[in-house]
């Protein structure tokens, strides 16, 4: 994603996978929390990796919002020790994983606790941001998956990430506005069935990523970050990055379109009406932003349709993203299956 990458950085880099990994392999809370302290130090020096002072403003704010939802965390933990006398128990007490939730939430950046991550991405790279909207998200992610708390707080919390995202993102020029408050509005749908199914969460944030990679690539070629300098795209990327953005809206028959209903399915099996029409309300929403970067590039010119063959490492992405009804869907459909055999025998 044309961004310099200095040896020093590898090695932030691997500091960074580490701390994930440390924080997934372990059943421990404390061991969790070094884990993501472990990840903050190997990816601040990375938010830098231009030397721009916005990037050094990013990299504060990043830092100061990580600081105090690990802080609420850990305080949190040691309470919880305390009352329990165990650091490898369910949190039990509804007030302390409440604030367990919340601080995850704010890590993860989903509404009402979204404020900081727009701020930061505005002026990001465009390899940093990708990093920041999912790798970043899978120890978090993970986390909320060992809460023993109520189901509504969080099905809030994903109602308001879902509508909240898709509203904010109307009126944005910003490429990498757009793209962080798309990504705030698809946390609200993993976070709909993380506590219910987390196997059709981790298939729906794996999509995403096979989305977004190939998808910010392509964004990331562009002249500038505004929304009408997608008209100045390569005229031979041009359908590849359609089919990407309307894959990311959620229209069948691509491969977004799966992830979305099968989490559609589980809520409609599980009575959850309301929240189903309001998840689906603000993707409706989200609809008009996706058509309206599409739009912008089907007007450069209708000699945006003479096939050019290209060679792309991506290429691969793309072509499942197209042939997701006859490759991926009926494999969703019998991991779902069985996962919702296991959640009612449970």
């Amino acid at each position: 994603m044309n961004n310099k990458f200095f040896p020093s950085n590898f090695l932030f880099f691997m500091i960074m996978l580490m701390g994930t990994l440390f924080s997934l392999s372990s059943s421990h809370w404390l061991t969790m929390w070094m884990g993501l302290e472990l990840n903050l130090m190997g990816f601040l020096p990375l938010i830098n990796i231009k030397g721009k002072v916005l990037e050094a403003e990013a990299s504060i704010k990043y830092f100061i919002i990580q600081s105090v939802s690990s802080s609420v965390l850990i305080i949190s933990s040691i309470i919880m020790y305390f009352l329990t006398m165990s650091w490898y128990s369910m949190f039990t007490n509804t007030i302390i994983s409440t604030f367990i939730m919340m601080s995850l939430i704010m890590k993860l950046g989903g509404a009402p606790l979204h404020f900081w991550l727009p701020s930061i991405t505005k002026q990001m790279s465009w390899l940093i941001l990708f990093m920041i909207l999912t790798w970043q998200k899978i120890a978090p992610l993970f986390m909320l998956t060992l809460l023993n708390t109520n189901l509504s707080p969080l099905m809030l919390i994903s109602i308001s990430s879902t509508i909240v995202g898709s509203l904010m993102a109307l009126n944005q020029t910003n490429l990498q506005l757009i793209m962080t408050y798309s990504s705030i509005s698809h946390l609200g749908w993993m976070l709909s069935m993380i506590l219910i199914n987390s196997t059709l969460t981790v298939t729906y944030f794996i999509i995403y990523i096979i989305i977004s990679l190939p998808l910010f690539n392509k964004l990331s070629m562009t002249t500038g970050n505004h929304l009408f300098m997608l008209t100045q795209t390569n005229k031979k990327d041009t359908l590849d990055t359609i089919s990407l953005i309307l894959s990311l809206a959620g229209l069948p028959p691509l491969l977004g379109f799966m992830s979305k209903l099968t989490i559609l399915i589980s809520l409609v099996n599980m009575k959850m009406m309301m929240v189903t029409v309001l998840l689906l309300l603000g993707t409706l929403i989200s609809l008009y932003f996706y058509l309206n970067m599409s739009l912008m590039l089907m007007i450069k010119s209708y000699l945006m349709f003479t096939p050019t063959p290209s060679m792309n490492l991506f290429n691969p992405l793309i072509t499942l993203n197209l042939l997701s009804s006859f490759i991926i869907y009926p494999l969703i459909m019998i991991i779902m299956m069985y996962a919702m055999i296991i959640f009612n025998k449970s």
